[in-house]
């Protein structure tokens, strides 16, 4: 087990820029699914009705409760949860655990292998509570649907507002996988994520697999034509160097 979270950490690192490039190729057509798919939904109002009122809800409870100490211990346990998901997720145990309204949170895995970026980074694209009432959709009856659509529209709302709180140059995080990874990485993560929740609603206007398909093609198609660069540049830099002898 130690070796295969050596060998996952190691892969997952290795990985880190690799991936960001791809997701930064990828911000402006994600930008644009995101804006085809809101398109969508203002057309058909009255299916998503639901989700409308779970985006009010959203806005009033801020005012009413987000704004204060408990509101903070919500978000700060909400942030520790999704650090948590993506350490189980590869495989690391989990020794610590701690919230607060006022001195923040924290938490701590075991393991070899130091960790990975993604477990460190999590938080700031993974919209953790929006998954989980996704899930409980798919698990559910039909009648419930109403309620627990309601809810997902006030958890994308939620994982919007307290993304933005959260996001920022000093935050020990970000320094961590650094700026600059960061500014490539999370904008398309984020819109990913949003376009994947909205896709994922049952029996809405939103063809998921469509979507899908056509960016994994669009991200194909920039790594081929990036790695097409890398080659006439590796070439190019030979023949220079080459033509010195």
């Amino acid at each position: 087990m130690n070796l295969l979270i050596i060998l996952l950490n190691r892969g997952i690192n290795l990985l880190k820029y690799p991936i960001a490039i791809v997701f930064a190729l990828l911000t402006f057509e994600l930008f644009h699914v995101l804006y085809e798919i809101l398109e969508i939904i203002y057309h058909h109002q009255r299916f998503y009705q639901s989700l409308f009122h779970g985006v009010g809800a959203y806005f009033v409870l801020w005012i009413v409760v987000f704004k204060n100490s408990n509101g903070k211990w919500f978000l700060t346990i909400e942030h520790e949860l999704t650090h948590t998901l993506f350490a189980l997720l590869t495989f690391h145990k989990i020794v610590d655990f701690k919230a607060t309204d006022s001195f923040g949170g924290h938490m701590q895995f075991s393991g070899v292998g130091g960790g990975n970026w993604l477990i460190t980074i999590a938080p700031y694209f993974f919209p953790t509570f929006s998954m989980i009432i996704i899930g409980f959709i798919y698990l559910a009856q039909s009648q419930y649907y109403p309620i627990l659509i309601t809810l997902l529209g006030y958890s994308i709302v939620y994982h919007i507002h307290s993304t933005y709180m959260e996001t920022s140059s000093q935050q020990p995080d970000i320094e961590e996988v650094g700026l600059t990874f960061s500014l490539l990485f999370l904008p398309a993560a984020n819109l990913f994520a949003l376009i994947g929740i909205l896709s994922a609603i049952p029996n809405d206007r939103v063809d998921f697999m469509k979507i899908s398909e056509h960016l994994y093609s669009y991200a194909v198609l920039h790594f081929l034509n990036l790695l097409d660069f890398a080659k006439e540049l590796i070439g190019s830099n030979f023949n220079i160097f080459l033509s010195n002898f």
